[in-house]
């Protein structure tokens, strides 16, 4: 089951987002694979129409909706993608995300990528905590660009509920066309 296919089945409304800190890279290790089962989620979908009868883009953002908690951590799974329909060929198509949540005492973030943690001041005051910008591109062709992974916050007793926001940025550049589009989708 892609996410693509989930989305459809699941679309609701959401908050359009850009994302503004440094992007890496992340690693290639995490193709959207099937689930197996079903997982409460909460997801979005946004598209945007490319000009002149181009196709369009959009930016496809899933979360689980509740948290695993292990010992003193919570985890939810996320899956991310940007998906072009079109005839044109693409010469790059690209998914970027991050997340943040509202944490304190030295709480942390991450969303299981080397170098993507991000950890709150100790101060009992709530602090909004946002992981540094991953992507992952495609530059073979492909009309879809895809990631998924854990999200980690820890100790829990340190996040506050219900504060958690993923957001993803879908761009693609065509063969040809001198712009980069782009639009977001957050959770």
């Amino acid at each position: 089951m892609k996410l693509e296919w989930m989305v459809r089945m699941f679309v609701v409304a959401g908050l359009g987002l850009v994302a503004v800190c440094p992007v890496v890279a992340a690693d290639d290790n995490s193709s959207l694979q099937p689930l197996g089962t079903y997982v409460p989620h909460t997801n979005t979908s946004q598209t945007l129409t490319l000009p002149g009868g181009e196709g369009t883009l959009t930016a496809n953002v899933w979360r689980s909706f509740y948290a695993s908690q292990t010992g003193n951590a919570l985890t939810w799974e996320w899956q991310v993608s940007a998906v072009y329909a079109g005839s044109r060929s693409v010469e790059w198509i690209r998914t970027q995300w991050y997340s943040q949540a509202d944490l304190r005492n030295g709480a942390s973030i991450s969303m299981g990528i080397s170098g993507d943690s991000a950890s709150a001041s100790y101060s009992s005051s709530w602090q909004t905590v946002r992981t540094p910008t991953k992507y992952w591109t495609n530059n073979n062709g492909a009309k879809e660009s895809d990631y998924r992974g854990n999200l980690v916050i820890g100790p829990a007793v340190d996040y506050r509920q219900g504060s958690i926001v993923t957001v993803n940025t879908a761009s693609v550049k065509l063969a040809g066309d001198p712009k980069t589009y782009t639009i977001s989708a957050g959770v």
